[in-house]
């Protein structure tokens, strides 16, 4: 092949560098540079770096593309420098932005905030229009009121606007037509139509996605043309490209139309970069792992290809949190964020332990070591004490690098734990792998996938430095460091092909659709997907992929299923069907053959590659160094003091050459280490390829070191991770949309006497302490000697479980060499538990359902068929509570795996040390938060809703004595012969929710954090029934009593308490026929107001306490008989005070039926609105009405078709005097 100096130049703007790589088309090799980042103009940051990279390569002139990635529009939606942007929506729906789903992202934060809508209050607007979820016209576009809106909101000054109809995912058609009339009488507005950015259900997230696209619509178009300016003047008249989220690229005129697609490309480069080279040296499923100054990123590559997925956040209010940001729906590698980089800041927390991150120095001030007025030491600092990091050559010596400060403050912080900077550098190194590797683990059980099928691919400045360490925690054995591993990002850019992603939503049963229509959609999205990429690049090999998202009917879960081969089969939906079977057998170990399935999204997948397949990127030739090896001094784990090892210039490495660890191998951009019992070779492009060899295991530390704060630290996150890691599994492979949706679940990991250790990270408020609870029952039941390896014990008793029937809790008994240790428990609300639909309506608990006693599902191994017979013969969707009963047996084998890991990796006897350390520590902490507040007793009473012929009252006395509180329900109302009813379970569940999330909110979950409580309720009354009371509407009781202690304590903890809330949960339980008469019974929830604090309003609809997600109206639409004709807030109807209260929201539904349906609900606050605190305002009360008549929500209702049923949800209480 002729050698030209043809170059792909890529530029990766972050958000402390800006990484920049030449590839030469020809040869393969690459010329690299890393400039700071200059966030108020990113376009000097590139000229910068390109006036130092150009003279290598012969000038602009030998560069033939360019491809770019930036931050920028993340940064803008973050810091909200985007353009005045305006929202038209269909009638009744203009609050959906701030409606959003519902739910908290932290449950124990009430004081958290969401981001706020791009688009202002006043901004928002309504037209007449409608769509119904079949795609027909219900109420035609009001192209007159149309155009005065847009006069109206235009004369504001608004540069961008945003349309979203219901139902637009699936007839755009009124979309389209707004748009073009818009376009016609005002040409300057830019427009973004919901409809071209996502094509799937959920108005929420497509609302947001498509104001996102606005927002930033007009500074993409700018910044764009700068570039090209910047390019052209240094003169690079090459076409230039932009990175998409996706992994592919695209064109200017596409990237200026939908920006919001570039808003991950960054990040997706790098995961490209390790499919592309990765495959090149001959592994083709690679976890990539890219970490920087700020955080960690991991993305899983198989088959040669970056996962991908179909929504995330952006602007998020917590980086780390999910659900804390504006939800963007485009295609985009998948990618977890791990608050893990550099800059994380190292401390001491409340309970004395060692952390590290995800507070991040960021680039400004950074780490110590920079010497920019960083007080706090980071990761980076402790790398650079251990010897893993030449202060001369950080950074090519972009950097002037204070080791004497990072030293200081080290040693400073070592003081905190009475140990050495040395040791506490290395307890920083230990804590970030670990934390990394951790989530990792996770991530991975949320795919079903196992670490050790996978080679580590690492990239980015501060990865190689900590790869070999994270991989062997995963047990991975290889790791890869390719050519330039500081600008991996930057290099997948030079590599990335054109690719398009199309979607549509379909919403239907399989077999319902007509085969032909089908292939004619697909070959509609591939159509526009060509037309795209032959405006990026020329070729005529495009390869196409189609994609179907899929699900059985009522699953609450979808697979992404390739069914490219099915449309050449005489048969595509038989093909398309068994593809399916295929997949859901390969992911959950089992299918449904006799359940429908529902296709509910059509995709298309289209790409083109821009470099030839033989090209092998790698770096320069190896080129002379003054010193090519030197030798320093290094801190390892497991050493006991500094050893000298050789370090070596990987410019200077040569193809074969082998080095056996531990050593350092240094470049400009980042640093490898290689501790002991690790081998490289250098392969032909310039890979690393380190192998970690299996060591003969050693003790870690003994069982006296378990309460060393590091070491505690990495053990009890491991413990966490087992726990998170077999909810992860649950989540995956769940049946039920309130377990995958709402997280009606739990995992917890227990010692011998069932004192819990950990609590999986994702849960509702209710199963505080309930689950530990029941596993203390087991134990009473069964004695140990009548428990074995490979039992699994079950109950549903809402006595001695969550406090109703649907939560079936399993158990299994935990052994280590033939002794009981522990135990590992989950808990999941199933499907379905038969009895009548949920209502108060039921006397006594034998209405409810089928009640499990305490049992052995499976014995000693055996699985106890009898029981299994009883439960499938009375509950309604028995595959379904199956399915997700063995996800929840799943879940137990995964935590006992992990447990015996720990166990044998540590030479541990068993969990009674360990839990004693957890405990002891979090009792102390939530001991000294109580002993802050003054001793005294404390009271307050509620008066609920209760029955229309018997009023209800819970009255609370809470005694403050030193450290401990004593929570008094004597003088409750008695129970009653309605589901009303509290269990005393439920009742500790929220009285520990409500103190934790006033005192301690931060303190993790476990039993240590309940011993300083003690909760007495007398039997019989209304928060300790007795059996067989009915209970199965516990919340409508339950749910008062956060708000009620919160009332209690506001004597002497008033900054710290909510006035009283919208509560308890709205729910509609509706079973009626569909358009096409088949029988139809589902579920959907709203919520009102929280109320007010000292320091804030009060949030509008959020799910408080339960936090439990709603449903979107068109997901709603497409399963049940149902057309939601509005969905708003309920303005003013928080109370009033310095702080008002949340506004609940006003919700009108029609039943489209075509017989008779019933409706029952769960409501209250209708007679007794939310109380205020410190002088605030009451709430308004709740409405409830069919027809325009108030009825009573404690009875079920039979409705006609065509009923009009509407919800006014109560606000919540207002707090302080408005002064």
């Amino acid at each position: 092949m002729k050698t030209t100096n043809s170059y792909t130049l890529g530029i990766d703007i972050g958000g402390t560098f800006t990484d920049l790589v030449a590839l030469n088309l020809s040869t393969g090799s690459c010329e690299t540079e890393k400039v700071l980042t200059t966030p108020d103009s990113p376009q000097l940051g590139v000229k910068n770096g390109l006036n130092k990279l150009l003279p290598r390569i012969g000038g602009g002139n030998n560069i033939s593309r360019v491809v770019h990635a930036t931050t920028l529009f993340s940064n803008s939606v973050i810091e909200r420098k985007g353009s005045k942007t305006g929202l038209v929506t269909s009638l009744g729906f203009k609050d959906t932005l701030e409606l959003r789903r519902e739910r908290k992202y932290d449950i124990y934060d009430l004081f958290l905030t969401f981001p706020q809508p791009l688009v202002q209050q006043d901004l928002r607007h309504e037209v007449s229009e409608r769509i119904a979820n079949t795609g027909k016209i219900i109420t035609k576009l009001d192209e007159e009121s149309l155009i005065e809106t847009i006069s109206t909101i235009e004369k504001q000054g608004i540069k961008s606007l945003a349309i979203s109809f219901i139902n637009a995912h699936i007839n755009p058609i009124h979309e389209q037509l707004a748009g073009q009339l818009i376009a016609s009488h005002f040409p300057e507005l830019a427009i973004t139509l919901s409809s071209d950015i996502s094509r799937e259900p959920g108005e929420f997230e497509r609302t947001s996605s498509a104001v996102i696209n606005a927002f930033i619509k007009p500074l993409a178009s700018e910044y764009i043309d700068q570039l090209h300016n910047v390019l052209q003047n240094l003169n690079i008249q090459a076409s230039l490209m932009l990175m998409l989220s996706n992994g592919g690229l695209t064109h200017l005129q596409e990237a200026k139309r939908v920006p919001i697609q570039l808003l991950e490309s960054g990040p997706a480069a790098g995961a490209l970069s390790a499919a592309l080279i990765g495959g090149k040296a001959g592994e083709n499923r690679l976890l990539a792992f890219d970490m920087g100054g700020t955080t960690a990123k991991l993305a899983i590559v198989d088959d040669g290809n970056p996962e991908v997925t179909f929504s995330f956040e952006a602007a998020r209010e917590r980086r780390f949190a999910p659900g804390s940001g504006l939800p963007v729906c485009i295609t985009t590698v998948e990618l977890v964020e791990i608050g893990a980089g550099g800059g994380s800041i190292a401390k001491k927390d409340s309970l004395g332990l060692l952390k590290a991150g995800p507070e991040s120095a960021g680039s400004v001030p950074g780490p110590v070591c920079y010497d920019r007025g960083g007080a706090d030491p980071t990761v980076t600092d402790a790398d650079l004490l251990l010897g893993y990091l030449d202060a001369s050559g950080f950074s090519e010596g972009s950097l002037n690098i204070n080791s004497s400060k990072s030293a200081s403050a080290l040693e400073t912080l070592g003081k905190q734990f009475e140990i050495s900077s040395s040791e506490i550098a290395l307890g920083i190194h230990e804590v970030v792998c670990e934390n990394m590797a951790m989530a990792a683990q996770v991530h991975l059980a949320k795919k079903g996938r196992d670490p050790r099928d996978y080679t580590l691919y690492a990239t980015g400045g501060a990865a190689p430095v900590h790869a070999c360490a994270i991989a062997d925690r995963l047990g991975i054995r290889r790791v890869i460091i390719p050519p330039a591993a500081g600008v991996g990002s930057a290099l997948g850019l030079t590599l990335a092909p054109a690719r398009v992603d199309r979607s549509i939503g379909i919403g239907q049963i399989l077999s319902d659709i007509n085969a032909l229509e089908l292939e004619d959609l697909f070959s509609k999205l591939e159509d526009e997907a060509n037309a795209v990429i032959l405006e990026s690049v020329k070729t005529s090999n495009i390869s196409k992929r189609r994609l179907a998202e899929l699900r059985y009917s009522g699953q609450g879960a979808v697979l992404v299923v390739d069914i490219t081969k099915a449309f050449s089969s005489n048969f595509p939906l038989q093909a398309i069907n068994d593809a399916f079977n295929e997949a859901h057998q390969k992911a959950y170990g089992r299918y449904f053959d006799t359940s429908a399935v529902e296709f509910i999204t059509a995709r298309v997948e289209a790409q083109a590659a821009t470099i030839i397949d033989e090209l092998q990127p790698k770096l320069g030739a190896s080129v002379k160094v003054k010193y090519p090896n030197k030798a320093r001094e290094i801190l390892l784990p497991g050493s006991m003091s500094y050893k000298k090892v050789n370090v070596f210039h990987r410019n200077a490495l040569k193809y074969g050459q082998k080095i056996t660890g531990p050593a350092i191998i240094e470049e400009g951009q980042s640093t490898t280490v290689l501790p002991h019992h690790t081998n490289i070779e250098v392969d032909a492009v310039g890979n690393l390829i380190i192998e970690i060899i299996d060591a003969e295991t050693q003790n870690k530390f003994s069982s006296t070191q378990i309460d060393n704060p590091i070491h505690l630290e990495i053990l009890w996150n491991k413990v966490i991770a087992a726990a998170d890691e077999a909810a992860a599994s649950l989540l995956r492979s769940s049946f039920s949309t309130v377990v995958r949706e709402s997280y009606d679940f739990s995992c917890v990991i227990t010692d011998s006497n069932g004192n819990s250790l950990a609590q999986a990270s994702d849960s509702i408020p209710s199963f505080i302490g309930t689950l530990p609870d029941t596993v203390k029952h087991f134990i009473n039941h069964f004695s140990s000697e009548n428990l074995f390896p490979g039992d699994v014990l079950i109950t549903n008793d809402p006595y001695f479980g969550t406090g109703h029937l649907p939560d079936i809790s399993v158990c299994k008994p935990l052994f280590n060499e033939g002794h009981l240790i522990g135990f590992s428990a989950s808990t999941a609300h199933a499907p379905d538990i038969g009895g009548k639909i949920r209502s108060p309506e039921p006397r006594e608990v034998y209405e409810e359902g089928l009640q499990i006693p305490i049992l052995k599902l499976i014995d000693n191994g055996t699985v106890n068929e009898t029981f299994m017979a009883i439960l499938r013969k009375n509950v309604r969707v028995a595959d379904q509570v199956e399915g997700d009963l063995e996800a929840q047996i799943s879940a137990l084998g995964i935590m006992e795996k992990r447990i015996s890991d720990i166990i044998n990796d540590y030479q541990l006897n068993d969990l009674s040390e360990l839990s004693k350390a957890v405990c002891r520590r979090t009792e102390l902490a939530t001991r000294k938060e109580i002993t802050n507040l003054p001793d005294g007793i404390y009271k307050a009473s509620v008066a609920t809703d209760g029955l229309s012929e018997q009023p209800i009252e819970i009255a609370v006395e809470v005694t403050i004595k030193e450290d401990t509180i004593t929570v008094d329900f004597s003088g409750s109302s008695r129970q009653v012969s309605k589901a009303i009813n509290c269990p005393l379970c439920y009742t500790r569940a929220m009285t520990s929710y409500a103190i934790k999330s006033a005192l301690a909110p931060e303190l993790p979950n476990n039993d240590g954090a309940l011993r300083p409580i003690t909760v007495v309720a007398p039997e019989g009354s209304i928060v300790n029934p007795q059996h067989p009371a009915s209970v199965g509407s516990r919340v409508l009781t339950g749910h008062y009593i956060p708000a009620l202690i919160m009332d209690a304590l506001s004597k002497v903890a008033p900054q710290r308490v909510l006035a009283g809330a919208g509560s308890p949960i709205w729910c509609v339980n509706i079973s009626g026929t569909n358009e096409k008469g088949i029988p139809i019974t589902g579920l959907f929830f709203f919520n009102g107001g929280m109320g007010a604090s000292a320091q804030t309003q009060g949030l509008s609809c959020v799910s408080w306490p339960s936090n439990i997600s709603s449903t979107s109206a068109e997901e709603i639409e497409n399963r049940l008989p149902v057309r939601i004709l509005k969905r708003a807030l309920r303005k003013n109807s928080g109370g009033l005070g310095k702080h008002n209260g949340g506004d609940g929201q006003l919700v009108e539904f029609e039943y489209t039926g075509v017989t008779d349906g019933v409706l029952a609900f769960l409501a209250d606050r209708i007679k007794t609105p939310a109380k205020g605190l410190s002088g605030g305002g009451e709430g308004a009360m709740g409405i409830l009405t069919i027809n325009g008549q108030v009825i009573d929500p404690k009875i079920q209702h039979i409705i006609s078709p065509g009923s009009l049923i509407t919800l006014a949800t109560p606000g919540g209480g207002g707090y302080g005097t408005d002064i």
